[in-house]
């Protein structure tokens, strides 16, 4: 069936079947009660379906599965966006490092632990004496953070160095600044001292070092322990970590853009290509209606009107 329309009724069905995807089924009794005849309710007829098509669609659209190759897509068509926001995102975590943040310096003394206090005389070590020393080591760590300990070190280290007078080193900054670990596999204790002066950490350490092995033998009367490593100056602070933080920075802000951009993309759905509807629907389109823009002054108060309308129904 050939249906013949004039101009001003085609241009009317056109801007009727815009309405009608933006306001719903207002626009198709806009259109049932504007148009007329026989066309009328074929184009009724049409628009109906259309929009039934559409809505499928667009529930078809909502179950798409998420599969890598849309998602590299998605990744691939913003990726100077996302590689834009790493970049931001590691620059500004670089300058707040490097600016904002203190620098602090740790040095570290190393002591191994025995069980026999004449075993350096005999010059050897029995097997009884390595497992009595893995039983001591939790015992000595909690030693050298002891008070009574602190105090000894303290005490000393103010009257050794006055020079250090104006940063008050008292028991409590030892404790909140000092770290007593034993590294895996090893019969050593480390005594690690971190402060905002390189030197500071350095001489406090090696106080550490002058005095606890006294101080471990006067309170366990068994055992002691041997220097291995006197503590040296740091020459580079041990945090902030700037290479660390510049890559986490670098990584968040990527990865945040990057799951931005396929949220929008997964949670977005309208159809906006021909394409997408025949990918949805697994149907062939045979034919596409573009947007057609009708200008000029006689047009634009039917547009007017028609939204009014829409509103007030």
């Amino acid at each position: 069936m050939c249906i013949i329309l004039s101009s001003n009724t085609m241009r009317y069905y056109v801007h009727a079947a815009q309405e009608y995807v933006i306001a719903d089924k207002n626009a198709l009794k806009l259109a049932d009660m504007h148009l007329h005849g026989a066309a009328s309710e074929d184009l009724i007829t049409i628009i109906r379906k259309g929009s039934t098509a559409l809505e499928q669609v667009r529930r078809d659209k909502n179950e798409v599965e998420i599969n890598l190759g849309d998602v590299f897509q998605i990744l691939i068509s913003k990726w100077i966006y996302i590689l834009l926001a790493g970049v931001i995102a590691a620059l500004a975590v670089g300058l707040v490092t490097h600016f904002c943040i203190r620098k602090k310096y740790t040095a570290a003394v190393s002591m191994y632990v025995f069980t026999n206090a004449e075993q350096n005389e005999r010059g050897s070590i029995t097997s009884s004496e390595l497992v009595a020393a893995d039983n001591l080591i939790k015992t000595y760590q909690v030693i050298v953070k002891s008070n009574s300990v602190l105090d000894t070190v303290a005490e000393r280290f103010n009257v050794e160095h006055p020079e250090y007078a104006e940063w008050d080193i008292q028991t409590s900054t030892l404790t909140s600044n000092t770290t007593v670990s034993v590294p895996d596999g090893t019969k050593l204790i480390r005594v690690s001292v971190t402060t905002r002066d390189p030197k500071l950490s350095a001489d406090i350490a090696n106080t550490f070092a002058k005095y606890v092995p006294d101080q471990i033998v006067r309170i366990t009367k068994a055992g002691g322990v041997e220097i291995v490593d006197y503590a040296t100056v740091p020459n580079r602070p041990s945090s902030p970590n700037l290479t660390r933080n510049v890559i986490l920075g670098f990584a968040a802000g990527f990865i945040l853009v990057a799951v931005y951009f396929l949220l929008r993309a997964y949670l977005d759905t309208t159809i906006y290509t021909s394409e997408e509807v025949q990918k949805v629907s697994r149907c062939p389109v045979i034919g596409t209606v573009p947007m057609i823009v009708v200008g000029g002054e006689e047009t634009t108060p039917w547009e007017v009107t028609l939204r009014e309308e829409i509103v007030n129904e």
